[in-house]
């Protein structure tokens, strides 16, 4: 069984999930990010020789994950799509899955993020923002000084433990957001140390919670 860590964000305990997922027990929530869905089919268009498996791998978790929490909200936080044609391009087997993982909870929330900005699909409802108990989740950060789970960014760190050095996707939190890993199976990491990150910070700099195989672990320092 994968591991996970609570942690206090803006007021709330959180549980950050080994499996890339938060969950929010207070309000039976499971949020995800950036499952970037048929990326492979996007990329073949261009000649890339990749396997198109990325879909059917990033549901399966994605099924498995919702399976095991049984949360009443389930909140994917953009870039669920690769691309506004990416809902064409899925088998309909994939699509059948899509729908059905939606419908398996009370509440299903797709925010739109730039990937999949207007992409239509007859049953997904889009939305730019989700607020909860004064907690906004996002896609791309705003300006404002609310507390903020975003995605967006896919944050990865390098760190050195017992002379092994390891890498992996990253939660990454300070005072007023805390920015989701990318779920899907065919995406990759902006590491924190990117200027992307400090300017996003200011003052108060993102603390990393490493993803490693099934475990999570607070980093001491990024």
């Amino acid at each position: 069984m994968p591991s996970s860590i609570e942690v206090r964000f803006a007021g709330h305990d959180m549980v950050l999930d080994a499996e890339l997922a938060l969950y929010w027990p207070e309000q039976d929530a499971l949020v995800v990010s950036d499952l970037h869905l048929e990326k492979s089919t996007y990329l073949a268009q261009f000649g890339s020789a990749v396997a198109p498996y990325d879909t059917l791998d990033t549901l399966v978790r994605l099924d498995a994950l919702r399976n095991r929490y049984r949360p009443k909200a389930l909140i994917l936080l953009g870039d669920s799509f690769h691309d506004r044609a990416a809902w064409t391009r899925l088998e309909p087997a994939a699509r059948d899955s899509v729908l059905a993982i939606c419908n398996a909870v009370e509440t299903c929330h797709l925010v739109e993020g730039n990937h999949d900005l207007g992409l239509t699909a007859s049953g997904l409802n889009f939305c730019e923002e989700v607020v909860l108990d004064g907690l906004v989740f996002r896609h791309e950060p705003d300006a404002s000084s609310r507390p903020q789970v975003v995605g967006h960014f896919h944050p990865a760190i390098s760190t050195e433990l017992r002379g092994h050095r390891l890498r992996g996707k990253c939660f990454a939190m300070n005072g007023r957001m805390l920015i989701m890993p990318a779920f899907g199976s065919f995406t990759g990491g902006l590491s924190l140390h990117d200027s992307a990150f400090s300017e996003l910070a200011g003052d108060d700099p993102f603390r990393p919670y490493l993803v490693y195989r099934n475990t999570v672990a607070a980093i001491r320092s990024a």
